[in-house]
């Protein structure tokens, strides 16, 4: 049996080329089949490598992906004395949505207090489960007449879909540019349902998928305490205030997870900006959430704060490898740049190994 391969330049073109075509010429009466995408491509980064091997996954794992995806946007836009919810369905509001949105009331629209509360959440998710299945999943490849079957094979049931080699590839390489064209596809679909209560409103998309400008004021108090309030980048005392930034950056993976979070000075935080943090930095901050696991993860259950350290550390050795794999350079301090080193591999898979 031969070993997988990574797609060729043209496979990887081609691949861009399809996804292009689902988009252009699919036909969309929900915004269901846009959540499914992006679904796709987040799971093949916490679950993918770069092999360019088939991937299989769950159509529960596609599910709880659609929960996140949806639960910001389960809440009333706020539009004056026409606040309300955004209609994602050219007839009634899709099922996803007002499951969700009566549960964004019940939980005061904590996803963690959601999850904590097992039987309510294992209901929900067979529910979307049961609306994945039934809808967009063996409908997504449908092109006019044609299945453009370049994701998976449309086998029209089943409990779970195996990507073709090369599709986790592409997703993980292409992830920041597949989401952005999602996202911005989504965001228009959304734009044409909803004219009177959007009006010209240009900040659609940081309602629907969130914005780094989101505050984090909330989780300072415990950084603070675990780092003994100093910087986490440049280790010297924050003697007030301080950022709370995304180690892995909120550019390259949008999604708030507590292990992510780091405090930091304002002046560090700015020039590090976009950039992965050298190696010397990932090295403490896998360190950090060694040692101090269980006080974090005990403060981000208090604060409500999704968290999932496999799944973090996932995302860095994808984020790690997209820069290698480019030749980029990571940031140290101030305006010093580096060339990354493969160190950064050793350091995630002995935090891997102990985490197992």
């Amino acid at each position: 049996m031969n070993a997988p391969r990574p797609p060729t330049a043209e496979g990887q073109l081609e691949f861009l080329r399809s996804l292009q075509r689902l988009l252009d010429e699919g036909s969309f009466t929900s915004s269901y089949k846009f959540a499914l995408l992006h679904a796709i491509a987040d799971l093949c980064l916490v679950k993918g490598d770069d092999s360019g091997d088939e991937l299989e996954l769950s159509t529960a794992d596609i599910a709880e992906q659609f929960v996140r995806l949806y639960w910001p946007q389960a809440m009333p836009y706020p539009a004056g004395d026409n606040a309300g919810i955004l209609h994602q369905n050219t007839g009634r509001q899709a099922l996803v949505v007002r499951e969700l949105a009566e549960r964004h009331n019940r939980y005061q629209g904590s996803l963690a207090e959601l999850e904590r509360s097992r039987p309510d959440w294992d209901n929900l998710r067979r529910r979307v489960e049961q609306t994945v299945r039934k809808m967009p999943l063996w409908k997504l490849q449908t092109v006019g007449s044609e299945r453009l079957e370049f994701l998976y094979e449309n086998v029209d049931r089943g409990g779970s879909v195996r990507l073709q080699s090369g599709v986790a590839y592409c997703f993980r390489v292409f992830y920041p540019l597949v989401t952005d064209v999602i996202e911005g596809a989504w965001s228009h679909f959304v734009q044409r349902l909803n004219p009177q209560l959007l009006g010209q409103v240009v900040d659609l998309r940081s309602f629907l998928f969130g914005s780094q400008r989101t505050s984090l004021d909330s989780y300072r108090p415990l950084l603070r305490a675990v780092q003994g309030g100093r910087c986490f980048y440049c280790e010297s005392d924050i003697k007030s205030g301080g950022d709370v930034d995304h180690f892995i950056p909120w550019r390259r993976y949008s999604l708030d997870l507590g292990h992510n979070f780091v405090l930091a000075h304002r002046g560090c935080n700015s020039s590090k900006s976009d950039l992965l943090a050298a190696e010397e930095h990932l090295e403490r901050w896998t360190e950090r959430n060694r040692v101090c696991r269980d006080e974090l993860e005990a403060g981000f259950e208090e604060s409500r704060v999704l968290h999932d350290w496999r799944a973090t550390l996932q995302i860095a050795r994808w984020a790690y490898g997209q820069v290698q794999r480019a030749g980029g350079q990571v940031w140290v301090q101030a305006n010093e740049l580096t060339r990354l080193s493969g160190d950064w591999r050793r350091i995630l898979t002995a935090v891997d190994d102990e985490a197992a």
